[in-house]
Order: structure tokens, then sequence, then C-alpha cells
């Protein structure tokens, strides 16, 4: 896929494009690929709601990639230490905002070491600031309100939920949600199916990806929204969707269960009884 680069092509295209880094600090002060620049989720969070994990506004995350030295429509390529879940994050936020030239670093660390790469510890330069702006309109067609999830059966859009077993049943309950289970009528894929985690943390064939997602409850002729806890895991899932396997009527809900759960109002299903040991 265009958006999703092997370490062979970063290193053979990578001259002028921005290497970013989504772990959290330690991680990467221990070692990161060379030229990397880093952020975390609470880089491009806001602080303006009762529950965690949404989305800043458009000027702020302006503000944080202007701060990596990035130009408007200049390569951006992602990625972490976990399969590519905080990478996609970002990259679905860049493209919610109107940044289009942005993908996806497949395997990360662990590919560039397997390939006979060193990290490094040396930090960039401080980047020069004031050049960044979003090159094009907001693409509204990636996001899900909490509206669009309320009224997703009676609109033909299935729900998939990309969480854990335990999460999906009721069993676990995440800090930062105010209930454990599951939105009605959810279908239920683990993001981590995607990729090959106990290896190199690469993504899996298209074949394989079709199929588990085709098992799991998709059905590639209705809309898709996606949720996790906080839209992290399901903004991997939505990649999969759209850059993977070109399906474009994907969008991922931000609140996810965080927000869902905070309104008890809203039902829920539960499998399993909570386990606090969990």
């Amino acid at each position: 896929p265009e958006n999703l680069w092997s370490v062979e092509r970063w290193k053979a295209e990578g001259e002028g494009a921005v290497l970013i880094d989504m772990r959290r600090d330690a991680d990467y002060v221990e070692g990161h690929l060379p030229g990397a620049r880093q952020l975390w989720r609470d880089d491009v969070e806001s602080a303006d709601y009762p529950y965690g994990g949404m989305v800043a506004s458009r000027e702020r995350v302006a503000e944080v990639l202007d701060s990596l030295g990035i130009q408007p429509g200049q390569n951006v390529v992602i990625y972490d230490g976990v399969g590519g879940c905080d990478a996609a994050r970002l990259w679905w936020v860049m493209r919610l905002y109107g940044h289009e030239e942005v993908a996806l670093l497949d395997g990360g660390p662990q590919a560039w070491q397997h390939s006979g790469s060193a990290l490094e510890t040396t930090l960039p330069e401080p980047a020069a600031r004031g050049r960044f702006s979003f090159a094009h309109e907001p693409d509204m067609t990636l996001l899900a309100t909490l509206d669009d999830v309320q009224h997703a059966v009676q609109r033909g859009v299935k729900l998939v939920d990309t969480r854990t077993d335990d999460e999906f049943s009721g069993r676990r309950q995440k800090n930062g949600a105010a209930r454990a289970g599951r939105i009605p009528e959810s279908a239920h894929f683990n993001w981590g199916n995607a990729v090959d985690l106990n290896g190199l943390g690469t993504m899996k064939s298209v074949q394989d990806l079709k199929w588990d997602l085709q098992q799991a409850g998709v059905d590639f002729e209705r809309p898709v929204i996606t949720y996790c806890h906080t839209g992290v895991r399901s903004a991997h899932t939505t990649f999969v969707l759209r850059e993977v396997l070109g399906f474009d009527r994907v969008a991922n809900y931000d609140g996810s269960w965080t927000e869902w759960s905070h309104f008890e109002e809203l039902p829920l299903v539960v499998d399993q009884p909570l386990n606090p040991a969990l």
C-alpha cells in the first residue's frame, strides 16, 4: 500500500521526509531511528472534555506539527513500538485535519533492527518553526461522532469494537472508562489480529486481513465505524480498512468507549461480570 512504507522503502526514498517516533519519551531516548522526531498521544489530545483521549483542535495539532519542522505537503512517516497502533492514531489525526502525505513505517524499530540497522540516541537539532499549515480541508469522513454511533444501526452502519476480548465482554474496565461493556450491536475485531505482534510487528497479508475481518462480522458492502477505548487502536483498524484494503467507507469514533461509557443513559452490553484483577 502507498501509505505503508517498508524499512527498505524508507532507506531508499526517505530523504526529504520527516520521520516521527510515536512512543513515550523514555523509549525514544533509549533508542530511535536516525533523525526521528518524537511525539506522544498527549501532544495531540484535548483537555477540554470530562473524559480523556479526544483529539485536540486543528489549530493545536498544527502547532505541534510545526514544532517538528513539517512543511505543507511534506511526506511524513510515523512509527511506534507496538505494531503501528499509536502511529495510526497520529496518521488519523493528520489525515482528518488535512495533511494527506502521511504514512506508517511497517514494523518500526523491530523491522529496522532486523534489517541490520542500528538505533541511535542522538537527538535531532531543533526544527525551524513557522512553516506548517494544513494544505487541504479537513476530511470529516474519517470522523465518527457520538451522534453517528447512536444512529449507526438505523443508518445501516456496522460498529466494530477493536479492543481485547476482556474489554469487549465487560470483564475488564480500563482507566478512564466509567462503565465496563460494549456498545450494542458491535462486532468484535481485536486490532492486534492485523499485525504480527509476536514477530516484527509488521502488517499481515491482504488475504489474511480480509478473511479475519469478514470472520469478525465486517461486511464490505456496509459502512463501518470503528471504536476502542479512546480511538487509538480503532485508528489502526481504520488504517487497515482504508489504506491496506482500499475500503473508504470507514470512520473512527474519536470518543470511543471512554465517551460512550461516560453517559449513563446510553445502553451497553455485558457478557461477563467485571473482574477487578484485570
